[in-house]
C-alpha cells in the first residue's frame, strides 16, 4: 500500500478499535531510562503469563526495545493523559524522564506511580510484523489497581460513559 490516501484511510479504519493506552519503559545499554507510548498492548496467555506490544521499526527507540531483556508496560489511567502525551511526543528525548516522577522497579526498569496496572516482563519472543516488531514478554510480576482507563479511539482520547 503506497498511496498516502490509502494509508490514512487504513489508519482511520484501525482507529475504530478503541484501545487502552500504555507507556512501555526499559533502560538502554548505557543504563539510561527510556520509554514510549503504545496502544498495541495485548494479553497473550495466562499459562504461561504472556503479553505483547508492537514497536515501529522507524522509532528512534526501536533498537533499545528490540535489544531489551526487561521492560515494563504501565497501563495508564484517565488522569494520565499528560504522561501519554509526553512519551508520545518526546520518546526520543533523553531528558524526558526529568519531567516526570518515576522510580526504579524490577530489574531497575523505570516505573510510574498511580497506574491502573503494571506488568514487569522479560522479552520472550520477537516477531516480524511488517513495519513493526511484535514483542512478546513473559510476565514476571504485576500490580493492578482499578482506575478509570485512558482510552484512545478514532485518533483521540475518549472518556468512558
Amino acid at each position: 500500500m503506497t498511496d498516502s490516501n490509502q494509508h490514512r484511510s487504513l489508519r482511520d479504519a484501525f482507529g475504530q478499535f478503541a484501545t487502552g493506552v500504555t507507556v512501555v519503559t526499559t533502560r538502554d545499554k548505557q543504563g539510561k531510562p527510556i520509554g514510549l507510548t503504545a496502544n498495541s498492548f495485548a494479553s497473550v496467555s495466562l499459562e504461561p503469563p504472556l503479553v505483547s506490544w508492537c514497536v515501529d521499526k522507524g522509532s528512534t527507540r526501536f533498537t533499545e526495545f528490540h535489544e531489551a531483556e526487561y521492560f515494563t508496560i504501565s497501563v495508564l489511567t484517565a488522569e494520565q493523559q499528560p504522561l501519554s502525551n509526553l512519551f508520545a511526543m518526546r520518546s526520543w528525548d533523553e531528558t524526558v524522564f526529568d519531567d516526570v516522577d518515576w522510580f526504579a522497579g524490577h530489574h531497575d526498569v523505570p516505573q510510574f506511580s498511580e497506574v491502573s496496572a503494571r506488568f514487569h516482563c522479560r522479552t520472550e519472543h520477537l516477531y516480524e510484523g511488517g513495519d513493526h516488531v511484535i514483542i512478546v514478554g513473559a510476565v514476571l510480576d504485576y500490580e493492578s489497581t482499578p482506575h478509570s482507563p485512558l482510552v484512545f479511539f478514532s485518533g483521540q482520547y475518549q472518556a468512558l460513559k
